[in-house]
């Protein structure tokens, strides 16, 4: 089956090209750098140094590494297929906004070797797994396809935490990830992302949610030169919650966006974004995120909150917050805010002996802990406040 899809999903992308600037999603990016990476070639050798712990899961170019699951803790809490051993329509079905996105076909046409992780049911795992991305040290200038489904089964509860560590080279990093997400599950997930590099990093997260899941999405972002991300969340049955979290830090000319659809399809469910984006020299930052209400999916509560803070006149932030409602019982709502340091708190604080500078860095971290403290996970909270003060100290 997988070979089909991604006969056809090729065939889109010939047809279609990269994304241009016609299209909503890519309004504010530009994709024409992506054509300067070719498609890696597939390795069953690494030349790359593994940190493996009993709490991790290791990938090496977005593919498992089995081996290190010999020393995973949670080993008898899970079962991995390959992708192409899937035979389920449903397990591997997308939405239908991502089929229609060039480059999640490319990502689609070019993967090898995916895998489809399950958690069995009322798996209970109390600490956090660290998914740890490595790239080999031969990827420079090369594009980097992979695609893996995580599956929670009914009554479990999972926490993790998703990093990608790599040398400083630049490369097209193209992730395609799927979340189900089953009846009364919890799923935690958080991403740390810290790469000095000129590595372009474009990814696709779809997250299916049953009945009386609660799902949490956070995500710190220090530094990136390109970081393009899609989310998309389904809610398709009574009684889910998600809240999606993020904070993005960038200097210099870096680019960062977000692009989150939240599809209310059930009634009695939450949902929640907050991203908050804070800007210096030449650096932009993108936020599209959209709230669709379907008819029926009546008590539904939904936010958004973009904030971005521009510390630099030649910064810029795109903001689009949407809402689509088609019911009629329902509380939605939606806020943007750009600017830059209030000078009246500023003067607030020199007033009281705080020299300029450290007022600023005060004001900073003050409006940066308002998205971090609602992150879920408490690892990923005191990993963004380092991060953070060394990005406000650099």
């Amino acid at each position: 089956m997988i070979d089909l899809i991604k006969k056809n999903s090729l065939e889109f992308f010939k047809k279609n090209g990269l994304p241009n600037k016609k299209l909503e999603n890519w309004k504010f990016t530009s994709s024409k750098n992506f054509k300067n990476f070719d498609k890696s070639s597939a390795s069953n050798e690494h030349s790359v140094e593994l940190n493996n712990d009993e709490v991790s899961l290791i990938f090496i170019n977005g593919v498992i590494d089995k081996d290190s699951l010999n020393n995973f803790k949670f080993a008898d809490q899970i079962e991995i297929k390959s992708i192409d051993e899937l035979e389920n329509k449903d397990i591997l079905y997308f939405s239908e906004s991502f089929s229609n996105e060039s480059m999640f076909n490319l990502g689609l046409s070019e993967f090898e070797n995916g895998s489809y992780i399950s958690f069995k049911k009322n798996s209970i795992i109390d600490e956090v797994i660290t998914i740890k991305n490595y790239f080999l040290n031969d990827n420079e200038n090369k594009r980097i396809s992979s695609f893996n489904i995580f599956h929670v089964n009914e009554g479990s509860e999972i926490s993790i935490v998703e990093q990608d560590i790599k040398d400083d080279y630049s490369m097209l990093n193209l992730k395609l990830n799927k979340f189900i997400c089953d009846d009364s599950s919890v799923l935690k997930y958080g991403k740390s992302f810290n790469d000095n590099s000129q590595t372009h990093s474009l990814s696709y997260s779809y997250y299916q949610l049953g009945k009386n899941v609660c799902l949490n999405i956070d995500s710190m972002v220090k530094s990136s030169f390109f970081n393009k991300e899609f989310i998309e969340v389904d809610l398709n049955n009574v009684g889910s919650d998600v809240k999606v979290n993020i904070l993005n830090l960038t200097k210099n000319d870096q680019h960062i966006d977000n692009n989150i659809l939240i599809n209310h399809n059930a009634e009695h469910c939450t949902s929640f974004q907050h991203v908050r984006n804070i800007l210096d020299n030449k650096s932009t930052a993108v936020f599209n995120g959209k709230v669709i209400v379907a008819e029926g999916a009546q008590q539904t509560d939904s936010n958004q909150s973009n904030k971005n803070l521009l510390l630099s006149l030649e910064s810029n932030a795109f903001s689009n917050p949407q809402l689509e409602i088609y019911a009629d019982d329902v509380s939605c709502g939606h806020g943007s805010t750009t600017g830059a340091l209030d000078e009246n708190s500023i003067f607030y604080l020199r007033a009281r002996g705080i020299d300029y500078s450290s007022a600023q860095k005060m004001l900073i971290k003050a409006f940066a802990k308002e998205v971090i403290d609602d992150f879920s996970l408490s690892s990923l909270q005191d990993i963004s406040e380092i991060d953070l003060d060394s990005w406000i100290d650099g």
